[in-house]
């Protein structure tokens, strides 16, 4: 019996194979993966992991299961998944913005669910993964099931029902840094410096500035008060970006993440709606 049973591959669930990959207590031998696409299998197969052309017995043969399709394909596989799933088999899922109540109706009450926000940072092994459990998760469900998050981050449990607000400080989150390091970039070159090395001190900087908001004691708001010196640079920059509407521009980024989030869950609901009147 395999430990986890992954029903498709996509970008984050191969993001998180990347990252477990550099875990020296990872084993691709108790993992199988089902995906449509034979190139993707192959690819698993190459790696050492179990490959599956039918998700039944992807069910069948695993302990836990990982669910990765897109909010929009979700609704195609439930049924499927209903008629096959176990009621003590624990299912860990990263479908973006679909609730426990829609798994609830469809795979019944008492299943057991936990949900995943991830993010693409876990291919380095610095994933940070919010999850939020159904009613008939235990304590050692959840632990069981999450210790492939471990294997690539930091998992933190929140909530039911907050999925869509965690999403821009995990899932969105590496978007807004990495468009902000393309900036970066761009202001670098006018400047005249190397672009590459504008890159490393940025990275590592941000870097450590994350170390310091985990492993220090000081507040964030001191954290920034020692850097706004009066008459520097940098609080009169600053000061430039807050008058320009800086913090109002990040509030409509978490704003727009979290209620796109919500219509991406109903989506789910809108394709099982339109292929039960095919």
């Amino acid at each position: 019996m395999l430990r986890y049973g992954f029903i498709a591959a996509g970008n984050i669930i191969r993001a998180m194979h990347r990252g477990a990959e550099m875990n020296k207590d990872y084993n691709p031998a108790e993992i199988g993966i089902y995906d449509i696409n034979e190139e993707v299998r192959k690819d698993y197969a190459a790696r050492g992991y179990a490959t599956f052309d039918n998700m039944k017995d992807l069910i069948d043969n695993s302990e836990m299961l990982v669910l990765g399709v897109t909010p929009k394909v979700v609704g195609f596989i439930i049924d499927e998944l209903a008629a096959n799933i176990r009621p003590e088999q624990v299912m860990l899922t990263v479908v973006t913005g679909v609730e426990q109540a829609w798994y609830e109706e469809k795979l019944g009450k008492g299943h057991k669910v936990v949900i995943c926000m991830p993010n693409m940072s876990s291919q380095v092994g610095e994933g940070a993964f919010a999850v939020s459990r159904s009613e008939a998760c235990t304590d050692e469900d959840v632990d069981n099931v999450c210790a492939i998050l471990r294997s690539c981050g930091l998992v933190e449990e929140i909530p039911d029902g907050m999925m869509a607000e965690i999403l821009p400080f995990n899932g969105s989150a590496p978007g807004f840094f990495y468009h902000i390091a393309n900036l970066m970039v761009k202001e670098a070159e006018e400047l005249g410096l190397n672009p590459e090395t504008a890159v490393r001190l940025f990275a590592e900087t941000m870097k450590g500035s994350a170390e310091m908001i985990l492993s220090s004691d000081i507040s964030l708001a001191d954290l920034e008060k020692a850097l706004r010196l009066p008459g520097g640079a940098t609080v009169t920059a600053l000061e430039k970006i807050e008058s320009m509407g800086f913090d109002a521009m990040y509030h409509e980024f978490v704003k727009v993440s979290v209620e796109h989030c919500r219509e991406l869950g109903n989506q789910s609901q809108i394709v099982v709606n339109k292929y039960k009147n095919i």
